[in-house]
């Protein structure tokens, strides 16, 4: 599932925030926090490979706080991965292990 996007800031910000321009949760503006990518030992049975992000709502767009459930979570995740994607392939985006 695609969901329409795009990145909106005030000059107050230090980095650009996301805002979700259709569905259910239209006019939603968040950004990410601290993204967690897993090891390779990770992926579980489906082949999947779970990672961790937090996040923070910036402007609920008036939707009752208690619609921000699994939906949510899944829609930004997936924006979170072509985000990730897109910026792995015009080379911008690094991997960095921090051990």
């Amino acid at each position: 599932m695609s969901i329409k996007w795009s990145w909106v800031s005030r000059k107050e910000d230090k980095q650009a925030s996301l805002r979700i321009s259709e569905g259910k949760f239209e006019g939603v503006v968040y950004s990410y926090g601290k993204v967690v990518l897993p090891v390779e030992q990770e992926i579980n049975g489906k082949g999947d490979l779970p990672f961790k992000f937090e996040y923070s709502i910036l402007d609920n767009a008036n939707i009752d706080r208690k619609e921000f459930g699994k939906d949510f979570f899944k829609i930004i995740g997936d924006i979170l991965v072509d985000i990730i994607d897109e910026q792995l392939q015009e080379k911008n985006l690094e991997y960095r292990s921090d051990d």
